[in-house]
């Protein structure tokens, strides 16, 4: 009977060490795995007592303070970009209503003056009209630099006619599909323009492509860019300020983006960003 009774208080013992001690333990190690793998909101059950309990509600009190942390750092990145984008749009308002309208109007003046200068004064008109040249390419490079800031046709036209005359400046023949049928939030539209803009410059000066693909379409609240080319790949997202600083903005917003690349096969960049704001959007009021 003694016997017996040692093994039963034994076998008691060991089960309640399972039930107390290592199933939370191991509980604990699985939350901590899905918490190292980004999933902020795993949660232990504070039904433990005693030095179990306390580790349970340690744990959850780190997990708690991790997600709010990466929400306040999310958020703080798209007030970032936000701030940018509203820079680079004043900037370019400044360039074009104040020195491009000035030179424009410097340029007809040059040419009214050419146009009352007298006969047998030929070298004066000729050089004149050089004038009048030199500073209408000086416009021109104005009025690309300021498309290179933020371009007027986007915030005027929306994201399809801006996408449009992407294609059209660029040095790589494009096929573009737009199906995007209305307006969309701002920085969802200036996030996508720079994306197949910093796309269709990687294709022309390091892929060395000869043809691209450019498809952008809205489903389910999400807009969905995809473009591909025939270039060399091997491209990477965390190689180089421009690539990185796309995928900053893309995750600003909320969205995720993606490369395929293999050598010698050409580079997809596939990038999905959220229509609705969320939480983590931001605007910036001019």
């Amino acid at each position: 009977m003694g016997l017996g009774g040692s093994v039963a208080l034994i076998v008691g013992f060991a089960g309640y060490l399972q039930r107390a001690i290592v199933r939370p333990v191991l509980g604990a190690s699985a939350m901590a795995g899905r918490l190292a793998g980004g999933d902020l909101g795993a949660r232990m059950p504070s039904s433990g007592v005693g030095e179990i309990g306390a580790l349970q509600r340690s744990f959850n009190s780190m997990a708690a303070s991790l997600q709010q942390s990466r929400a306040e750092l999310a958020a703080s990145r798209a007030r970032v970009v936000a701030a940018a984008d509203h820079t680079r749009r004043r900037i370019e308002r400044d360039l074009h209503d104040g020195v491009q309208q000035q030179l424009v109007s410097l340029g007809l003046e040059i040419r009214a003056i050419q146009a009352g200068v007298p006969p047998g004064q030929e070298g004066l008109r000729a050089e004149l009209d050089q004038l009048a040249a030199d500073l209408g390419t000086t416009v021109e490079d104005l009025r690309e630099l300021s498309r290179g800031i933020h371009p007027a046709i986007l915030s005027e036209g929306g994201l399809g006619p801006a996408l449009k005359a992407l294609a059209r400046r660029s040095a790589v023949p494009v096929e573009l599909e737009v199906s995007v049928p209305e307006r969309l939030p701002e920085p969802v539209e200036v996030a996508a323009y720079y994306v197949v803009s910093e796309a269709l410059t990687n294709a022309a000066k390091h892929a060395r492509a000869t043809a691209v693909q450019v498809q952008a379409g809205t489903a389910a609240d999400r807009l969905r860019l995809l473009v591909r080319d025939d270039g060399a790949g091997g491209a990477e997202v965390g190689r180089g300020s421009g690539p990185i600083g796309l995928a900053d903005r893309v995750q600003a917003l909320g969205g995720t983006i993606a490369v395929h690349s293999p050598a010698g096969q050409g580079t997809t960049l596939e990038v999905e960003l959220p229509i609705a704001p969320g939480p983590e959007s931001a605007t910036f009021a001019p």
